[in-house]
């Protein structure tokens, strides 16, 4: 049973009687179709992307009283939403089952709440009223942003950030150790995209991977697509774009440098993700697509052609060190995640 459904079970059990000793049984039936029809919403919406709120109603009608007419228009395509910004969300459930968008200003839930089942969210926190009553929906599921939606981006999130402490930080990664070109982890070896993208699919594979597939992608040239696909296997409509790329310098079996990878670098994959982001939208737009952008810092500072050994001073010297970007692409756009910097120590000789 996945944590939307036994969320649901929960209302049923905490909301249904509530809802029941006010509106009796067109109440019950009220509160079973808001709640599939949110369930249906955050399947194809993603909260983090809403600004404000989230009200989803079912109006009762007095016993006896002919069902009202669905309101005029069409009924809401959630999977239209998909992409596109939200700002407060209202929503009637009408007599045919289908949710209208409806638009009503200086609205009040308590007085709507008189003669509806109401549901609203509003910055993670979500609730049930009918009449003068009024139940929180209660949160198992810290990490969702709805108890009815299951958490994706997060868990991606949380994934990296493992992956930068456990694999990258000491190259501890079977996979990953191999990109260096001696044991001390000056240099990194010749093209070693494909090294650092496999020790992260494999990784992904293994604290994600039986939630969510994880597709790395075959590197042909500069304009390939994004290195790593994940699809979380019970939203199919979301989509999580990983693009890789290092810093630092590489040399080939002879010892001479291949590539100094600087600052630039790290702005050209920031452009890169972002421009694929566009052209995936395009192509897709009814996806809720988001871009995660990873660096393996391996920058080390006085560091020459030649050199076996370096000092904690240097070896260590951009630890620390946040790259800054213009364009930011991640503080003006809600598709893009913050950057994931992964330092890769050296072996220092102090």
């Amino acid at each position: 049973m996945t944590m939307p459904e036994i969320i649901a079970r929960f209302c049923r059990e905490m909301h249904v009687p509530m809802v029941d000793a006010v509106f009796g049984n067109a109440g019950v039936e009220a509160v079973f179709q808001i709640m599939t029809t949110v369930r249906s919403l955050y399947t194809h919406v993603e909260l983090e992307r809403v600004d404000g709120r989230v009200i989803i109603y079912r109006t009762i009608q007095p016993q006896g009283a002919a069902p009202a007419p669905p309101p005029a228009g069409p009924a809401a395509d959630f999977a239209a939403l998909a992409n596109l910004p939200i700002s407060d969300l209202i929503l009637e459930v009408a007599s045919d089952g289908r949710p209208y968008p409806r638009t009503i200003t200086n609205l009040n839930l308590e007085g709507l709440a008189q003669n509806a089942v109401v549901y609203h969210w509003r910055a993670d926190q979500e609730e049930f009223l009918a009449g003068a009553e009024r139940k929180a929906v209660p949160r198992l599921d810290s990490a969702a942003r709805s108890q009815f939606a299951i958490p994706t981006f997060s868990n991606l999130r949380e994934a990296l950030q493992h992956y930068a402490t456990e694999n990258v930080r000491e190259s501890t990664c079977y996979i990953f150790c191999q990109v260096w070109s001696g044991q001390k982890r000056l240099f990194l070896k010749a093209k070693p995209e494909a090294m650092m993208r496999n020790s992260l699919v494999q990784f992904l594979r293994g604290r994600m991977g039986a939630e969510h597939d994880v597709w790395p992608e075959q590197v042909v040239d500069e304009s390939h697509p994004v290195d790593i696909r994940v699809q979380p296997r019970l939203s199919n409509n979301r989509l999580m774009l990983i693009e890789i790329k290092w810093l630092g310098c590489s040399v080939a079996d002879d010892g001479h440098i291949t590539a100094r990878h600087k600052t630039p670098r790290a702005q050209e994959g920031a452009d890169q993700l972002a421009q694929y982001l566009d052209d995936q939208r395009r192509f897709a737009p009814t996806r809720v697509i988001q871009g995660y952008y990873v660096i393996i810092d391996g920058r080390r500072e006085n560091l020459n052609e030649g050199m076996t050994e370096i000092c904690r001073l240097d070896g260590m010297h951009y630890e620390d060190k946040e790259l800054e970007f213009d364009p930011a692409h991640h503080d003006t756009r809600r598709d893009f995640d913050p950057p994931y910097r992964m330092f890769a120590r050296p072996v220092c000789t102090d």
